[in-house]
């Protein structure tokens, strides 16, 4: 495939960046509207003989991708080759400030990256922003460029926590909280109608993280009540079974949390916690913590689950390659057992 012009990616997105500003777009009207292609074209600058093996792949197992904020210190210059020495299929990009592409940088840096995985035959099915709302400056831009260049996924940022009350009840300002709460609904649901016509018209599914204590995301049925209408291909999932742990503070509190995650689920984000005996968590390495992980790949393979595994490593290691390194090979023990060839 020909790669576009630079001047002509520049003129569609100025073309297509005036749908932003258009009408919130109704849940009910997206069911209308043509769904996100489950496959966009192969990834550019690929040779024949990588784009095969990935498809293959992609088909048999999910793809283990490294979350490249947890070498934000590397530019991704110098990564690709680490990425790959370590043995990951691919690369969950962070596109926000402090990650490894700017947004405001992304008609020059978003396509470099892109190139520069690909060249080391890497795969690079999501990128990570911390978009939540689609008025935010470069959202429109980064749905389409991102898809353009391969991606099938965009992970949302995180939302704030619902407004602290006190004793009697009120906020901070005397406000009613759960007025508060109503009007924070209302608009969030509004977003995520943008968000999900956003990601239909580029061709890119947005994606939601459950996170502990966030509004929404603390529980993945409360969200469900905000997607109602929603088609499935407009806007799914990024489930974190740590964070699911976390909000229930119960070893086992990810699976009803994923259950009910998995109509939506587009891509999982690993990690481990062990909980200690007060109940508050402690990063560790997969495999040392609270979560069944032949349960949880046995439940993701029963459900022909096949997105991309964004794995994180948030707790402190002598070294984080070696680190890296050894919670790959267990992830990958755990995938081959839940999806034998």
């Amino acid at each position: 495939m020909s790669r576009l012009p630079f001047q002509t990616r520049r003129d569609a997105i100025a073309t297509l960046a005036g749908a932003a500003g258009a009408a919130l777009v109704a849940p009910e009207a997206l069911a209308q509207e043509s769904p996100a292609p489950a496959q966009p074209a192969p990834l550019k600058r690929v040779t024949p003989e990588v784009a095969a093996a990935q498809s293959k792949q992609q088909r048999a197992r999910p793809l283990l991708c490294v979350y490249s904020g947890c070498l934000a210190r590397i530019p991704y210059g110098q990564l690709s080759e680490i990425v790959k020495q370590m043995g990951y299929d691919g690369v969950d990009l962070t596109v926000m400030k402090g990650g490894h592409v700017d947004p405001s940088l992304y008609m020059v840096d978003l396509d470099r990256a892109f190139q520069t995985f690909q060249d080391a035959g890497l795969y690079l099915p999501m990128v990570t922003t911390s978009f939540i709302s689609p008025s935010q400056p470069y959202a429109y831009a980064i749905f389409y460029v991102s898809a353009e260049l391969g991606a099938r996924f965009c992970r949302l940022g995180t939302w704030p926590p619902p407004v602290a009350t006190d004793a009697a009840g009120s906020n901070a300002a005397g406000s009613n909280p759960a007025s508060l709460d109503a009007q924070r609904t209302q608009l969030m649901h509004n977003d995520l109608a943008q968000f999900a016509s956003t990601g239909i018209r580029c061709g890119i599914t947005p994606l939601l993280a459950n996170h502990a204590g966030s509004f929404p995301g603390r529980s993945i049925p409360e969200v469900d009540t905000m997607l109602t209408g929603f088609p499935a291909t407009a806007i799914g999932y990024c489930f974190d079974p740590v964070q699911a742990v976390i909000e229930a503070r119960a070893a086992n509190g990810w699976e009803p949390a994923l259950q009910a995650a998995l109509p939506r689920l587009g891509a999982i984000a690993l990690s481990d916690v062990a909980l200690e005996k007060d109940g508050s968590p402690r990063p560790c390495p997969l495999g040392e913590g609270v979560v069944d992980w032949k349960k949880f790949f046995a439940m993701l393979a029963a459900a022909h689950f096949h997105g991309p595994v964004s794995m994180h490593m948030d707790y402190e290691t002598r070294s984080e390659v070696n680190a890296m390194r050894k919670d790959l090979e267990f992830a990958r023990t755990r995938v081959e057992e839940a999806w034998p060839v």
